[in-house]
């Protein structure tokens, strides 16, 4: 009986013991998963790399496209010439004696010179009562004059512009016939005559031949003197009655 009770009090404490609570279980917590730190790659070592020195290029200075079309470049004005119609008529009005003396530098333009512009008269002879030897400027300034007048204007030119230039005086001394013609001293050796207004009366090989050529024109004696005067030495009016006289001038003379 006693075990009966035992027993029933065991199904009695059995049954008011009131279940255990079921344990709840928790997940387990997941360990840290410990997440591998990167090991940080290097950090590359720059390389220097050394500059190269930049190469200096020329700056080309643009060329603006033009706007409008440049103008032509004018041409060089000529430069005038100084001595044009120095030999044609008129030429004793347009020039100065001293600006045309450079432009009669050859024989054939004093020639043609003195035909257009001077012309032939006596009466400054017979005004001074014999031979009147005038310097070259007077004589360009007049216009007109004899043969000395014509010989001593020409030569001048001649002798100016660097000729071997001279006055030939054929028996001007008297006694008859005389005259007087500009002689001219050739390269060649030959002797050029200008007469008067500047006709070429020829060549000559001496002076011996120029003065037997116009004594068989009749225009010198025969036994008249030969001389020769620069006419740069003629620097003032002279006449057979003024001091020097015409004769007494610094001439030189020749035989034939």
């Amino acid at each position: 009986m006693r075990r009966i009770c035992s027993a029933l009090l065991c199904l009695l404490l059995v049954s008011c013991v009131p279940a255990p609570l079921p344990v709840r279980t928790s997940a387990p917590t997941a360990a840290p998963t410990s997440t591998a730190t990167p090991t940080p790659s290097p950090t590359p070592t720059a390389t220097f790399t050394p500059t190269a020195t930049p190469t200096s290029t020329p700056t080309r200075t643009p060329i603006p496209s033009p706007t409008s079309t440049p103008a032509p470049t004018p041409k060089p004005t000529p430069t005038p010439d100084m001595c044009a119609g120095a030999t044609s008529r008129g030429a004793r009005q347009k020039f100065t004696f001293e600006a045309i003396v450079p432009c009669l530098n050859t024989p054939q333009r004093v020639s043609q010179f003195m035909k257009n512009n001077i012309t032939y008269d006596q009466k400054w002879d017979m005004a001074a009562g014999g031979n009147e030897y005038a310097p070259a400027w007077l004589v360009y300034e007049r216009g007109s004059d004899d043969c000395d007048g014509h010989a001593i204007l020409q030569c001048y030119f001649l002798e100016a512009n660097g000729w071997d230039a001279y006055m030939i005086g054929l028996s001007i001394e008297g006694g008859g016939p005389g005259h007087n013609v500009c002689g001219v001293n050739l390269p060649d050796g030959r002797i050029l005559v200008l007469d008067n207004q500047g006709f070429v009366e020829g060549y000559f090989n001496s002076l011996a031949e120029v003065a037997r050529h116009y004594i068989a024109k009749g225009w010198m004696w025969d036994g008249g003197s030969l001389r020769t005067i620069r006419a740069s030495q003629i620097t003032q009016v002279t006449t057979d009655y003024t001091t020097p006289k015409v004769t007494e001038l610094p001439w030189s003379f020749h035989e034939y």
